[in-house]
């Protein structure tokens, strides 16, 4: 069987349409999660932050983070004292906004503080943590993969 031209072009143009309209349903229907719902209002303070974490970069002795068999583990510097530091841990997940977690900073005595990933969904997670020692406020931020 063979097709003339007009048929060709006319099958052309209505596989391109299908595929358009496909895409664009696909697209309207995807959920775009943002970090935060008063994205708009913190992006005012990004500054802030922004000093924030450039005062932590001065520390001689450094926040880390790490995986750690069934645990996300935070060994803040041994230099501070643990009575001294308060502040917030923030766990995003930027898949799926409603996972997200918000923990307290909770040392141990060895300035360390370990949070279980029993109940942390295999994936990317953002960490952020923003933390207080005299006053002064320092921002860690971390990106891990959940296994």
């Amino acid at each position: 069987m063979k097709m003339d031209w007009g048929t060709g072009i006319t099958l052309t143009i209505v596989v391109f349409m299908l595929v358009s309209f496909a895409f664009i349903y696909f697209a309207f229907n995807q959920d775009v999660n943002l970090v935060r719902d008063d994205y708009y209002e913190a992006e005012v303070e990004y500054s802030k932050t922004m000093d924030k974490v450039k005062r932590t970069e001065q520390l001689d002795e450094k926040l880390n983070i790490e995986l750690v068999k069934n645990s996300i583990a935070l060994h803040f510097p041994k230099n501070v004292s643990n009575n001294r530091i308060s502040g917030n841990i923030f766990l995003y997940r930027p898949s799926e906004n409603d996972k997200d977690l918000n923990v307290a900073i909770q040392l141990d005595t060895l300035n360390s503080q370990y949070i279980s990933t029993e109940n942390l969904l295999p994936g990317l997670w953002k960490i952020k943590v923003e933390w207080n020692s005299d006053s002064t406020t320092f921002v860690n931020n971390k990106i891990l993969m959940v296994q």
